[in-house]
């Protein structure tokens, strides 16, 4: 029950975050609310490419990565399975940032609208280093602007 209760929680902030961000410039954004082990709720909102840090609870600093799929990669998904489209994906690396230089620990492919969950227990992938289970929410919206809506002439 408390489990529901918080991704109910976590859907409404993220999805009213999103909205006031279609509202204000009309572009949509990927936002990721992340929890640690179910508890420590964090909302990453407009996610850039490059590596953004979070320190666990047990101390690992974990590094995230997202990057927009390309043009390149849903022509090889196609190819692969015969599909005519899919779902917009995002790639999600996870690095260790206790070294001196980024260590890559995981690369996977997830939907931009997708719950990913990485760590010790498993889920998208499996990540023993991290001590502790991560679960991402990765919301972008579809914005609908006046432009997109507009009569055709």
């Amino acid at each position: 029950m408390i489990r529901y209760l918080v991704c109910v929680v976590i859907s409404c902030c993220t999805v009213s975050s999103s909205w006031a961000s279609c509202m204000v410039d009309g572009k949509s954004k990927q936002n990721i609310f992340i929890t640690v082990e179910g508890k420590e709720p964090i909302l990453w909102e407009d996610v850039k490419t490059d590596i953004r840090q979070l320190v666990l609870p047990n101390g690992f600093k974990l590094g995230v990565k997202i990057e927009p799929a390309t043009a390149e990669k849903y022509r090889e998904l196609m190819k692969q399975t015969s599909s005519k489209g899919f779902d917009e994906l995002v790639k999600i690396n996870l690095y260790d940032m206790d070294a001196s230089s980024p260590k890559l620990l995981s690369t996977t492919w997830g939907g931009a609208n997708s719950e990913q969950g990485f760590g010790p227990r498993g889920g998208a992938n499996r990540v023993n280093a991290m001590g502790q289970q991560v679960t991402m929410l990765f919301h972008k919206p579809a914005c609908v602007t006046a432009d997109s809506v507009s009569t055709p002439k």
